[in-house]
């Protein structure tokens, strides 16, 4: 059995899922390198792997971090200081992020893959991890 924390400075636990303390926060920078990373005002969220993004007027994308600029452009809207509404990581390891004007993004590990899907990382040295293959693991040093 795994160990999962009572709490975390940055994210608050129910049932199944961590509810990220995100809402709010506007998304400061969006790098786009071999991973797509939200800068947000106190966390950070970094994906490495394949996500579908939803948006506004229903259409939605495939994104494969570290693809070609056509596969990467549909992620370019969120670059203007969007608002993040909510994010939550799964006790299974997708991530779904919600976005104040209407995109959405999820993030589904895949199963046999040797790499994590995703990583948070924020204040007290908070640092949340997609394992492998889907589950959780978590760092802080408060």
């Amino acid at each position: 059995m795994a160990y999962v924390p009572a709490s975390l400075n940055g994210a608050q636990r129910f049932e199944g899922y961590w509810l990220l303390e995100v809402s709010g926060q506007l998304i400061l920078q969006l790098v786009l390198d071999f991973q797509v990373t939200l800068v947000l005002e106190r966390l950070r969220i970094t994906i490495e792997e394949s996500f579908v993004l939803e948006h506004p007027d229903g259409t939605s994308h495939v994104v494969e971090p570290g693809g070609d600029f056509d596969q990467l452009s549909p992620v370019l809207p969120l670059s203007r200081s969007q608002v993040v509404a909510e994010a939550r990581a799964f006790d299974d390891g997708r991530l779904e992020i919600a976005i104040q004007d209407g995109f959405r993004l999820s993030v589904v590990p895949e199963p046999k893959s040797a790499y994590e899907a995703w990583n948070v990382t924020g204040p007290g040295g908070l640092l949340i991890v997609s394992t492998p293959g889907g589950g959780l693991a978590f760092w802080s040093s408060s």
